[in-house]
């Protein structure tokens, strides 16, 4: 049986729907529109749907690099992309650089 192509793509979103105020539903939407009717629920068997908006949700893949402190050359892990060129500090530096 073949993984519904909804389950693993950027585009699908979770949303509470603010009108169901008692149950605070979550409702799964794509900002394009599912590739059919069956596809909001994910109750498709044997799902061999395609989608030109499909896009690989990669959350779990985060790099991480290794860079030293600006100030006392300490190693610390950093997500890959969140900082540049800039200059790392770990807490102890950066509570106490001037």
């Amino acid at each position: 049986m073949s993984e519904c192509i909804c389950s693993s793509c950027k585009n699908l979103k979770s949303v509470i729907d603010e009108n169901d105020i008692e149950d605070n539903r979550i409702e799964e939407v794509c900002e394009f529109g599912f590739p059919a009717d069956d596809c909001s629920s994910c109750e498709l068997d044997g799902c061999e749907l395609t989608c030109s908006h499909y896009v690989v949700d990669e959350a779990d893949s985060i790099r991480v690099i290794t860079k030293n402190c600006a100030i006392c050359n300490t190693e610390l892990e950093v997500v890959a992309g969140s900082v540049d060129e800039a200059d790392v500090y770990c807490v102890s530096c950066y509570l106490t650089k001037h």
